[in-house]
């Protein structure tokens, strides 16, 4: 038992004399290139991946919309061509990468004697810090979140085209000709008919798709009513699904037609102290898409002002309000933390050993020697 706590002590007693070699930390720009003295490493940023998804209406006017309240009795109809957008969907992810805005050099001095330890420098595969003088698991990190919304959406495949609009366009037209031949006292009348075929014009056109509407629904009375006095079993089903959809595409040459498309955007946004709102899009009918950020003050961490020897650079994240709107409309708000509008501040790595967060970059153990 004394033996074990002789050897702790002694254990105890050897870190309290372990000491690294001096390590001075410089901005990238007066930092000299790489020859082994030292290393660059780079703070941490955040980015956000925007995905939204957008749903075009676009309301197109039939080609009889004109004699739709005279044939059909109704003013509910599409009476001109527009295009609307809607929101339906928006997923914001964060990102975390290189700051190639807050890269240093880490300069490593000399050892002032043989008792000194070489720096122990771990990088993410960012070149960010994980950790100085303190040995790390490979798994050390966090896994980013995502935070989205959810929505149902429903995708109308209909063309822009109308099934019934194109048919056969023409009509028999009879004049009737009279011819009288008078011979002596006597006349002969002649009647000579003359047929040829003409255009209809819209409005027969009209006319004649108002006439197959009514007969649609006269043969759906009869087929659900037992007119045939057939039994048609589960086919009754089938011919009037088919007859509904017969009859949707008369009415739609009277009422219109919507075409509903969804289009699909991916934005990288990077936010900046500078700038607060950003416009990511703006659609044919002139509605934009923006993301904002509006970051907490950072009041308690004071920016780092000198230079000291075995000091770290790193940067604690300011907590921000991350918006996307689309027309006026929110359709994402929440709080995440942004590496780059928070402040730089250092740690001290004399006799001590600092573990730093893999994703954000702040210390988040620190060993004393």
């Amino acid at each position: 038992m004394k033996k074990v706590k002789i050897n702790l002590i002694l254990a105890f007693m050897l870190l309290s004399f372990i000491t690294f070699a001096q390590i001075t930390v410089v901005t990238a720009s007066k930092g000299p290139a790489t020859n082994g003295d030292g290393l660059y490493y780079s703070l941490p940023a955040t980015v956000f991946k925007v995905e939204v998804e957008l749903q075009r209406i676009e309301s197109i006017p039939g080609p009889f919309a004109d004699y739709c309240e005279n044939y059909l009795g109704t003013d509910n109809y599409i009476k001109e061509k527009k295009v609307v957008y809607k929101a339906v969907d928006a997923k914001v992810m964060p990102l975390t990468i290189a700051d190639e805005k807050a890269v240093y050099y880490m300069v490593f001095s000399e050892k002032a004697s043989k008792e000194d330890k070489p720096p122990m420098v771990t990088l993410t595969p960012l070149g960010t810090l994980k950790s100085v003088n303190i040995g790390v698991k490979e798994n050390d990190g966090r896994r980013q979140e995502t935070k989205n919304i959810e929505k149902t959406i429903i995708i109308n495949n209909d063309d822009a085209g109308f099934n019934y609009d194109a048919g056969f366009n023409k009509k028999e037209l009879i004049d009737t000709v009279v011819r009288k031949i008078t011979i002596d006292t006597m006349t002969i009348t002649r009647f000579l008919f003359k047929t040829d075929w003409v255009a209809k014009t819209a409005e027969e056109r009209a006319e004649d798709a108002a006439r197959q509407i009514k007969a649609i629904r006269e043969q759906r009375m009869n087929l659900l009513t037992g007119y045939h006095e057939i039994n048609f079993g589960s086919g009754v089903e089938y011919m009037d699904r088919k007859l509904q959809e017969m009859e949707k595409q008369y009415l739609e040459l009277f009422q219109g037609k919507q075409r509903v498309s969804f289009e699909h955007y991916t934005f990288i946004v990077r936010p900046e102290k500078e700038v607060k709102q950003k416009q990511l899009l703006e659609t044919e009918t002139g509605n934009k898409l923006t993301f904002s950020v509006k970051p907490f003050p950072v009041d308690a961490v004071k920016p780092m002002e000198v230079q000291l020897n075995n000091i770290i650079y790193y940067r604690t994240p300011a907590n921000a309000i991350v918006q996307i709107n689309f027309d006026g409309e929110n359709l994402f708000k929440d709080i995440f933390p942004v590496d780059q509008l928070g402040a730089v501040s250092g740690v001290s790595v004399y006799k001590a050993g600092v573990l730093f967060d893999a994703v954000k970059g702040v210390p988040v153990k620190i060993v004393k020697f």
